[in-house]
């Protein structure tokens, strides 16, 4: 049932957006191996509107079996140093029941970027099962098609405090298409892979071939041809 609902959610969604003039959507799928582990597949959906409003979908994040709707806005700038602040408000379905708060931020400096994904997630059935967590990577785009940097991810509960996971990171883009590869803890027991591919796709709403006069405008709004 929560996998439908991911996917209704997706396809209504890609119905919609062409309604909206230069907005994109992001579409993410990673696979997770642990060693003794089932491999585990995470998609992730980011819509965001041509003015800043945003939305982000997730499957199996917060915890397998688990469907997560967050909303929030776009504060975007910067020149030589361009950067995206996005805080969130969400809720999560499933396996893990609860409310979250979250920060998404990307910045870019020449051939260098940052990004992190953070969240403070509390079930609706205790507030002790609280946690944070958060993935951070420093990357450098050394070639048009391919990129590499570090990794990190940290988890903060009650129960077991504090868990690093430092990584490595390599990505291959091709037009809209990125392929990255992380591995997390590659010197220990612990090590773990994930491999994801991810498509960009933006819509910019198309300019009319001829000019409108306002007579014209005002006919179409009174028949209501000119409403979305």
């Amino acid at each position: 049932m929560i996998k439908m609902a991911f996917i209704s959610f997706l396809g209504l969604l890609l119905m919609k957006v062409s309604a909206f003039g230069q907005s994109e959507i992001n579409l993410e799928q990673y696979h997770v191996v642990s060693p003794g582990q089932p491999g585990l597949y995470m998609p992730l959906m980011q819509y965001q509107h041509a003015r800043n409003w945003y939305a982000e979908a997730r499957y199996n994040y917060e915890d397998a079996e688990t469907f997560s709707l967050y909303l929030g806005k776009a504060f975007t700038g910067g020149n030589a140093l361009n950067y995206s602040f996005i805080p969130m408000f969400g809720g999560s379905l499933g396996r893990f029941k609860g409310l979250s708060t979250g920060l998404n931020i990307d910045m870019e400096y020449d051939k260098f970027f940052f990004s992190s994904q953070s969240q403070y997630s509390v079930p609706t059935d205790g507030y002790e099962q609280y946690f944070l967590y958060s993935w951070s990577e420093l990357g450098y785009q050394g070639l048009r098609w391919l990129y590499a940097g570090v990794s990190v991810q940290h988890t903060h509960d009650r129960a077991a405090g504090n868990v690093w996971q430092p990584g490595m990171m390599m990505g291959f883009s091709f037009k809209r298409f990125t392929i990255p590869v992380y591995t997390f803890e590659p010197f220990t027991s612990n090590r773990n892979f994930i491999v994801g591919v991810t498509m960009t796709w933006k819509h910019h709403k198309k300019k009319q071939a001829y000019p409108v006069v306002k007579s014209d405008a005002a006919a179409l709004n009174s028949t209501g041809l000119n409403k979305r």
